[in-house]
C-alpha cells in the first residue's frame, strides 16, 4: 500500500497520545522512509551507473543512497559523452564551466527530488551533512590493469541557511572523486532510479544495484567477505543466520514484491557455497541467481547491450583500422559481462601501439580480442575482487 502525505498526516494525528506532565516520554520513532508514488517499470528512469560506483564500499543510510543515485543522475551527460567518444578520460574530462574556481564540481540538489516529506527536512539536512564525514572506498584500476582502492569522502556539503521555499543543498566533489564516479574502467550497467527510491531498506538498495549489474548473466558468485565489505558489514551480524535474517532475506522479499507488482525489473534467490565441507556457519561464497521480472520492458532490456556494442564497434573502426563488417562481427560477440574487459584490452592495445610499431593493427587487435572472448565464452561468474 502506498502511503500518501494525506494518509500519513491522518495516521499521526490519531495515534499520538498527549504526554503526562513530568512523565518520561519515549521519543517518537523517526520515519526513515517516506513512501513516494511507485513508478511502473515502463515509466522507469534508467541511468548509466559505473560499476565503480556500484562496488563502492560505504555505510550510507537509505536517504544517503538516494543522494548518491541523484549525484549519478546529475553526471549522466558526462557519462554519455564518454560513451559516445565526445569526452576523453585521458585528457580534460570536464569542461571549464562544469567546475568551480576551486577546481571542484558543484552539484545543486533540490530537497524535493529526494522523495522526502518536507516535515522530515531536518533529518535530510543531517543526512546530507554526514556525507562530508562518512568514509567511502572506491575501486580503481589503472590502464595497466593494476587495482587499487581509493579511500576518501564523497563530497563537501553546503546547505543555505535561509528558509526559502526552494530548499536545496550544493554538493562539491573533488575532481579526483568526480573522475572516479564517471570512470568506466570496470564497465557500467543500467540502474532504475525509482526502484532505488522505492526500496524501504538500505540493504535492498545496495543489493539491487549489485544484481542489476549482473542481470544479463543471470547468476554471479561473490566471496562472502567481499560482499560484507561492500555493505560495510564485516563486523556486524557475526552469526551468518543473523546476516541472512537482517540483510539477505529482507532484500530478497522486498525486491520480489516490487517485481511482482511491476515496480522492479529483477529479483534474486541466493545459496551458500562451502569450499571445505562445512555444513553450516559462514559460507565461503554466495551464489546469486538473478531473474528478470515479467513485464512490458522485455523489448528494451537489450538497449544497454546494443549501446555498448555500438561504442565498441566505433572504436575498432576509428582507432584500430577495422573495416565496418569485421568490426560489426566482433561487436556482436560482446556481452554485458565481457564488455568491461574488452574495453580494458582496447585501452591497453592503444597504449602499446603508441610506443611499439605494429604493421597490421587490425589483425593484431583481432587476434588479441578473439583469444580473450573465446576464454570468456565459457561461463565464468566469479566477481573480480578489488584489493
Amino acid at each position: 500500500m502506498v502511503t500518501t502525505k494525506k494518509t500519513t498526516t491522518k495516521k499521526a494525528s490519531t495515534t499520538t497520545k498527549p504526554r503526562k506532565k513530568g512523565a518520561k516520554a519515549k521519543k517518537a520513532p523517526v520515519k526513515r522512509t517516506i513512501s513516494d508514488e511507485l513508478i511502473p517499470i515502463e515509466e522507469e528512469t534508467w541511468l548509466l551507473q559505473p560499476i565503480a560506483v556500484t562496488m563502492m564500499r560505504h555505510d550510507y543510510s537509505l536517504i544517503q543512497v538516494r543522494i548518491l543515485v541523484s549525484i549519478v543522475e546529475s553526471l549522466q551527460a558526462i557519462l554519455h559523452g564518454i560513451l559516445n567518444n565526445k569526452r576523453n578520460p585521458q585528457l580534460d574530462l570536464f569542461k571549464t564551466d562544469e567546475l568551480d574556481e576551486d577546481g571542484r564540481m558543484p552539484i545543486k540538489l533540490p530537497f524535493k527530488e529526494l522523495g522526502v516529506d518536507p516535515n522530515h527536512y531536518p533529518q535530510l539536512r543531517n543526512s546530507l551533512k554526514m556525507l562530508a564525514a562518512i568514509p567511502v572506498e572506491i575501486p580503481y584500476k589503472t590502464a595497466e590493469g593494476r587495482k587499487y582502492t581509493k579511500a576518501t569522502n564523497l563530497c563537501d556539503v553546503y546547505i543555505p541557511e535561509d528558509r526559502s521555499y526552494n530548499k536545496y543543498a550544493v554538493l562539491k566533489l573533488d575532481q579526483s572523486v568526480a573522475e572516479r564516479l564517471v570512470s568506466l574502467d570496470f564497465g557500467y550497467h543500467r540502474l532504475g532510479k525509482q526502484i532505488v527510491f522505492a526500496c524501504k531498506n538500505r540493504y535492498t538498495q545496495r543489493i539491487y544495484m549489485f544484481i542489476e549489474s549482473w542481470i544479463d548473466k543471470g547468476r554471479t558468485v561473490i566471496k562472502t567477505l567481499e560482499f560484507r565489505k561492500m555493505l560495510r558489514l564485516e563486523n556486524n551480524y557475526k552469526k551468518f543466520s543473523d546476516f541472512c535474517r537482517r540483510v539477505l532475506e529482507p532484500a530478497k522479499q522486498e525486491l520480489k514484491e516490487l517485481a511482482d507488482k511491476g515496480f522492479c525489473d529483477c529479483y534474486f534467490e541466493y545459496e551458500k557455497k562451502y569450499d571445505h565441507g562445512q555444513r553450516g556457519g559462514e559460507p565461503d561464497e554466495l551464489i546469486f541467481h538473478i531473474y528478470r521480472s515479467k513485464n512490458k520492458m522485455d523489448a528494451q532490456l537489450e538497449q544497454m547491450n546494443e549501446m555498448q556494442r555500438r561504442q565498441f564497434q566505433q572504436m575498432l573502426i576509428q582507432y584500430f583500422g577495422f573495416l565496418q563488417p569485421n568490426a560489426a562481427q566482433m561487436a556482436n560477440r560482446i556481452t554485458a559481462e565481457t564488455y568491461p574487459e574488452v574495453m580494458q584490452k582496447l585501452m591497453e592495445l592503444r597504449q602499446r601501439f603508441n610506443t611499439t610499431y605494429v604493421k597490421d593493427k587490425a589483425a593484431y587487435t583481432f587476434k588479441s580480442l578473439d583469444q580473450l572472448l573465446k576464454e570468456k565464452e565459457v561461463p565464468n561468474t566469479v566477481v573480480e575482487e578489488v584489493e
